[in-house]
């Protein structure tokens, strides 16, 4: 019998939290938010160049305006 490797089970909550432990009530309320907030990263990421400063960003997001 051979044995396959399994894949890790993706975590619910973000890596960012780094143990910390966030009431379920509270999560409810905080979790859309984080997941905006890694969109938001993700879509600016692809649009600016690596040497990108701080104002970059804010220029992208400003002209994102949701």
């Amino acid at each position: 019998m051979t044995s396959t490797p399994t894949q890790p089970k993706p975590s619910p909550l973000p890596a960012s939290l780094e143990g910390h432990v966030v009431p379920p009530e509270r999560m409810e309320l905080i979790e859309p938010h984080i997941k905006a907030l890694a969109a938001t990263a993700l879509a600016v990421s692809d649009e600016v160049p690596l040497q990108a400063d701080a104002g970059d960003f804010v220029a992208i997001l400003e002209a994102e305006e949701v």
